[in-house]
């Protein structure tokens, strides 16, 4: 099976054997796509479950790529329930796709206890609450590039560009950045603590995205515990939910 993830900024892909074990996986950026090669990997997949939120422009690219090689696609959409995970959302099916198989894949793979806050670090930074198999509610800021671009194009003379992360910076390029990563940071340990009151547990975290190998280190530090690293969730999620209807 094909899984692929198209984000704000980039597609990501993996092929999974039918045990779930992946066999290859890749990245494009959305501005590339027209040009993207079907790799070889693709030519022995039944076919492909996608989650898109990057609009109906990359929805028709992939499905161009994908009809190239005859390679079927359903398109994932979040659901009340999959998997014994419940959905909480207000409205389930208005969930993000991606947001909704990154808790499915949490849930199923690196939950091991009653609580989980599944941090998906890309353009947009979502933190997802599990408690006692349901999503019980999250939050989307924004991420890491995106807030230094809101300083470059808001403010004359603050910067984050080649700032360093400091403690006390005591330059405006080494403050802007440091304020970036802190507010990244101090998302998800609110969000944290939060989840740690309601459920009186400490949650398991479970990382991913373009930003988490860059927030792993910081997050140990302040977490006294080292959050679970998924680099693939999103398609690890896409492919169970997608196999559960098979």
């Amino acid at each position: 099976m094909l899984a692929i993830d198209s984000g704000n900024t980039r597609t990501k892909w993996a092929v999974f054997a039918d045990d779930g074990r992946i066999q290859a996986t890749g990245v494009c950026l959305n501005a590339e796509l027209a040009a993207f090669e079907i790799p070889a990997s693709w030519q022995t997949c039944k076919h492909a479950v996608a989650a898109n939120v990057a609009g109906q422009g990359v929805a028709k690219s992939i499905t161009t790529l994908l009809n190239k090689a005859e390679i079927a696609v359903v398109w994932a959409k979040a659901e009340a329930e999959t998997l014994g995970l419940s959905n909480k959302y207000e409205a389930p099916e208005t969930l993000g796709a991606d947001r909704w198989a990154a808790l499915v894949a949490a849930f199923k793979r690196y939950l091991n206890q009653p609580a989980c806050l599944v941090v998906n670090a890309g353009t947009a930074l979502t933190t997802d609450a599990i408690y006692q198999n349901a999503f019980i509610g999250g939050l989307i800021v924004p991420g890491f590039s995106m807030m230094q671009n809101a300083l470059l194009q808001n403010t004359a003379a603050v910067s984050p560009q080649n700032g360093q992360v400091k403690t006390f910076p005591l330059s405006t390029a080494d403050a802007s950045a440091s304020g970036v990563l802190s507010a990244i940071v101090g998302a998800i340990m609110m969000q944290a603590d939060k989840l740690e009151s309601y459920c009186q547990d400490v949650p398991t975290v479970v990382i991913t995205g373009g930003d988490a190998a860059m927030l792993m280190p910081i997050l140990t530090q302040v977490f006294g515990a080292k959050p679970v690293l998924a680099e693939h969730l999103v398609l690890e999620g896409l492919f169970l939910m997608e196999s559960a209807k098979l």
